[in-house]
């Protein structure tokens, strides 16, 4: 026997709640974005807000050499802005790789983050001048901004005078292997469970996880992975991406 037809009272109730699932959807992906923006924007203009303070009391030479860096940072921040917010999205835009140059990419990391800081946090680079990556420079910027920010946060949460960030990177084959190694405190049980997870899985007190959350959609574009390794102290993440076609 066939069941009734639905009354049109009962059409427009399923219609109604559909759109009421389809806008709240719409706005958790939109807050999303939001925190997203939120987040990397603040970390790019703390970048140029580090080196705009050097430029204060740098002769002329030095500021030749700093000035493009705040232009260079003040644009990502930008781009970042205009891109995700044109239709409220929480998707990152799809990578624009190309052949990058690893080492001054990261040297150009530790400049945004102020490192080294002398008497206080080392900072060492393992990496070949020739080493090539097949990757988004904006996009793998931000990793590794988010990937060392971490880093520093929890060097400097520690009651110890110095600490040290290490990145090194390689080529496997057809991939590039990057580890970002610190000697903090490493990441608590707890916060392993919902490590990439935004909101859940921040190893400091205060923090949002935003920084590993961004990181790995990143890296998820590239078709790459990421992931903590084991460590005895401190932590380690690495961070690896395949060459197009691999």
């Amino acid at each position: 026997m066939r069941s009734a037809p639905p009354s049109a009272s009962l059409r427009t109730c399923r219609w109604k709640l559909t759109q009421t699932l389809q806008q709240k959807n719409r706005l958790a992906a939109l807050g999303l974005a939001v925190s997203k923006i939120s987040h990397d924007l603040r970390n790019m203009l703390a970048n140029a807000q580090l080196i705009s303070d050097r430029l204060g009391s740098l002769p002329d030479p030095a500021v030749q050499r700093f000035a493009p860096k705040l232009i260079v940072s003040l644009g990502r921040a930008i781009n970042l802005a205009e891109s995700t917010l044109k239709f409220g999205r929480a998707e990152e835009a799809a990578p624009r790789r190309e052949p990058v140059a690893l080492r001054a990419l990261v040297e150009e990391v530790g400049d945004g983050l102020g490192l080294p800081r002398e008497g206080a946090i080392a900072w060492e680079i393992d990496i070949d001048q020739a080493l090539r990556i097949d990757a988004d420079r904006d996009q793998l910027f931000r990793v590794l901004t988010n990937l060392c920010r971490n880093s520093l946060q929890a060097i400097e949460q520690q009651d110890l005078v110095e600490g040290q960030i290490e990145v090194a990177g390689r080529r496997l084959g057809r991939r590039v292997a990057i580890v970002v190694r610190d000697d903090g405190p490493g990441v608590p049980e707890k916060a392993r469970i919902h490590l990439f997870q935004a909101f859940q899985g921040s190893a400091r007190k205060g923090g949002t996880g935003l920084g590993l959350a961004v990181a790995q959609e990143l890296v998820a574009a590239h078709g790459g992975s990421i992931r903590l390794l084991d460590s005895d102290h401190g932590a380690a993440f690495e961070v690896e991406i395949p060459d197009r076609g691999a």
